[in-house]
This record gives C-alpha cells, structure tokens and sequence, in this order.
C-alpha cells in the first residue's frame, strides 16, 4: 500500500522532536526515536523524544511546585477549564482523528469516534467534580458536627497504552488534574502523536505550567524514574499483566495508591435462546473492530451446541463482510494492527492455531511487509491452549461449543483474567444468574462486551485490574483522599 508524500495526516501528526512538555515549555532531548504509519511502514509520521531520568525528574519537581496552587483554585474554576479544553477538542475532531490514524492505524471512523468520546470524557468530568464533596455526621455531642472532607492526592503518574491514545488518558488525567492534582504523564511510544495533540489542547485550553507535564519516550528506561520519585502520591497504569505487576512491586514498600487495568480474555456465552443473528453481530464488533485491539474485546465465545452451527455460520458472514483496508479511508471498517510487533505477535498467535490443527472458520492473508491481519475465527481449539489461555490483542476469537448455562459459565470463568464478560439469551432469570456468577468487573446482556460509558465504573476482577475502578464516580474515590473533621462550639 502506498500513500503520497502529503497524506493529509502528516499535517497533524508529524512532529519535531520537540515532545517533552515540562513546566509549560516543549522541549527535545538528545536521543530521539522515529514512528511509522502503520498502513504504511515507509512513511515516518513522527520523531519523537527520548526522555531521560532527569526529564522525568523534572516533570516531577514542576508537577510539585504547581499543584499547591492548582489545588487551592475552585472546583467552578477547575470545571472550567476541562469545558474549554472540549470545546478545543470538538473543534478539531478532524485532525485530531487523522492523529490516531497515524500513531497506530486505527479505522478513521473509529479514531473520529474516540476524539468525540474523548470530548464527552471531559464535559462530564466538568460536571462531576461540580457534584457534592464530602459527608456529614450526627455526634455524640450536641455540640460537635462532623464532617468529611475530600482533598487531592498531591502529584498523580499517568501512564497510558496506545489503543485509545486519546480516551484513556483524557479519563486519567481530566480526573487527576479536575480534583486538583498535578500529572506526569507517560503515554506508550506508538500514541506519542496523539499525547502531544492532547496536551497541546489542555495547554491552550489555560492549564497552568507544571500541571500536566509530558515524558515521551521508552517505559523499560523510564520505569525506575517514573515510580522511584518520592514526590509520587498516586500511579494509574493501563498496559499488560506483566508491566503492571512490576510498577505494583515498585512502589510496594511506599504508601503510594496504586489504580492497574491490566487486560482481559472476555468471553460471551450464547445460548440456545438467544437471538443468534444479533449475538454474531454483536461479537464481531466487538471482536474485530479496532482490529481487536481492545482489553474489552470478545475473545472467546461459547455457544450451545444445539445453535452453534447457526453462529458459526453467522460469525464468518459478519467477519468477512469486515472491510479490511486503508484506515485512512472511510469506507474502511478494520485498519492495521497498531506496530509490527503488535503484527509479529499476533501473527505468532496464528501459527500456534495452525500447529494446533485449529480449524480456520475464517481468515484473510495479507503481506508479511504489512501490519494487517484479517478477522480471524477458530474453532476446535483446546481449553488449555493458550489460544484461549493468553491475550492476543488481535482480531481472533475462539469458539467452543457447550451444554447449557452451567457448562458455559464455568468456561467462561476458568481464566486468570476477569475484565468483561457477556451472554445472550431472552430469559431474565438466567441474565440475573449470569451478572451474580460471572467472574468479570464489566458484565454485558445481550451486548458486545466492549461497550463502555464514561459516566460509570470501569474495573475488572482477577489478574485484570488492582481492584480499584475508574471512571464515573469512582474516579473521585482514587484521587482524592479523605479527611475527617471534628467541629465542636460552644
């Protein structure tokens, strides 16, 4: 695939070096570090800085010395801010998209929809933090009123994935910096694009110097800076299993409050009831758009077997009506994988489901000098295989067949992972049942499972998140802390 020296997307996705934006000021470092489109592996969308130690410890010290002040503004001032900084943002949606499409493929149509998405996260967290802070308490004493009292945490660590370079930061840090925190922000190497588009709005939207500071470069040599510093209060990661365990580890030994969203293997149960049409329908959306790249993608379903060949049947019409194809263009449902390593792993994942004599109900080749890979669905796959064990982050989804409700669920939660989950069916009983016994933080009826609000708790179970919840008002719970008062007159 080839693309002419001025694709429109170069205009807003290109930069200079300049990437690292520390105490309201862009600057470059002395190594930098290329991107490319990933629809197009000779065309370079970006150089970008490769922040060192000293810049993250800088990051740190302006954060510090700008978030008293910043705390002490007025929740209405602070609101303020995050409506400008949407108002920014919907302005240009255009651009912002093209941004997304370059940093990591993403269909155009899905990039538009992340950007308004994005808008909508910072309208509503102009809302929330207007909504009423702290309790209040009868006392023992007639004399003595108690009262809560909610205050920012101090300097929050935001680091970010690449899949949703513009949402998922948008709902850390509109969080962290709406309650009065300040942020280092260190977003993956693939959405550096994006990370600069968006701080380069919450700049012009009037964020004061030092608020949000922006590291771009490699998480492995940053790591030990990002949660070694003593200023840190807060970390939110959103990232793999394996990265997260070590930031936890890192800062175990500290009272630093830790928020993980680490992956999933999100399964859907269809069963014998179900409306089997729209259940395939809602599986390859969820599955394969954004290529699969979602931890709340459906990546493993099963089915009664009294149905199944009807969803197989389905499953592959949906998959293959998929187009597949230049992420630049509108008629484009599923772009490239996001990096040729995100390509070479999922591509390994497909070799394994052919050493495993896997059945390919369906799936699309494309050149080994490309990022794509094609709606994938297998079937015949063992339980142990780490097909259906491991995360793949692609657009492949397992089918097995199974006996019921009871047999599905236990399938269904015989994972590490406890992200999402879904099942399909008209009986109410059964949907209750499934919402009590489903292993999963996120649980979806007859939806796919990566349907996700910004107005409500975003979270898993088991090896897919620390517990804690993000988004709605949930969010005011992580970063901000609790104080208790004791007022007594006489």
């Amino acid at each position: 695939m080839s693309m002419s020296l001025d694709h429109p997307a170069l205009s807003s996705s290109i930069a200079d070096g300049r990437t690292l934006y520390i105490a309201g000021r862009w600057s470059t470092a002395t190594d930098t570090f290329e991107r490319v489109d990933p629809a197009d592996l000779r065309r370079v969308t970006g150089i970008y800085a490769s922040a060192t130690p000293g810049n993250v410890e800088a990051g740190y010290a302006a954060a510090a010395g700008a978030q008293p002040a910043w705390s002490e503004t007025t929740a209405i001032q602070r609101s303020d801010f995050l409506r400008s900084a949407a108002d920014l943002l919907e302005n240009r949606v255009h651009d912002a998209a093209l941004t997304i499409t370059a940093d990591m493929g993403k269909a155009i149509r899905d990039a538009r929809a992340e950007v308004l998405r994005s808008v909508a996260i910072l309208r509503y967290y102009a809302g929330e933090i207007l909504q009423p802070s702290g309790e209040t308490y009868p006392s023992a004493d007639s004399h003595t009123m108690l009262m809560t009292v909610e205050e920012p945490l101090g300097v929050v660590c935001a680091i970010t994935p690449w899949n949703f370079p513009f949402a998922l930061p948008a709902w850390k840090i509109a969080a962290a910096i709406g309650f009065g925190n300040a942020v280092v922000w260190k977003p993956a190497e693939p959405a550096c694009g994006s990370a600069v588009f968006l701080t380069r709005i919450l700049a012009e939207a009037g964020l004061p110097a030092g608020v949000l500071n922006l590291v771009t470069g490699s998480g492995r040599k940053l790591s030990a800076a990002l949660t070694g510093n003593a200023r840190l209060a807060a970390l939110t990661f959103t990232g793999s299993g394996a990265v997260g365990s070590r930031l936890r580890q890192a800062v175990a030994d500290r009272n630093v409050k830790v928020q993980l969203e680490l992956g999933g293997k999100n399964p859907s149960i269809v069963l014998a009831d179900a409306d089997v049409e729209d259940a395939a329908l809602q599986i390859v959306k969820s599955a394969m758009l954004h290529t699969g790249q979602r931890c709340t993608a459906t990546s493993r379903v099963y089915v009664d077997r009294t149905i199944a060949p009807t969803l197989r049947e389905l499953l592959v019409k949906h998959a293959d009506a998929l187009v597949v194809g230049d992420p630049y263009d509108e008629a484009t449902d599923i772009g490239p994988l996001a990096s040729v390593e995100q390509r070479d792993t999922v591509a390994g994942y497909l070799r394994l489901a052919r050493d495993e004599n896997a059945e390919f109900l369906t799936g699309r080749e494309f050149d080994s000098d490309t990022c794509y890979i094609g709606p994938t669905v297998l079937a015949g796959v063992s339980e142990r295989s780490r097909l259906v064990r491991e995360e793949i982050f692609g657009p492949v989804v397992t089918v097995q067949e199974v006996d019921g409700f009871d047999g599905a669920l236990k399938a269904a939660n015989d994972t590490d992972y406890g992200l999402s989950s879904g099942v399909f069916t008209r009986d109410v009983a059964t949907a209750m049942t499934f919402i009590r016994r489903t292993q999963s933080g996120l649980v979806h009826v007859n939806r796919e499972t990566s349907s996700v609000e910004p107005h409500v708790p975003f979270g898993g179970l088991k090896g897919s998140s620390s517990m804690s919840r993000e988004q709605g008002k949930a969010a005011r719970t992580f970063f901000t802390t609790t104080k208790t008062a004791y007022v007594r007159w006489t």
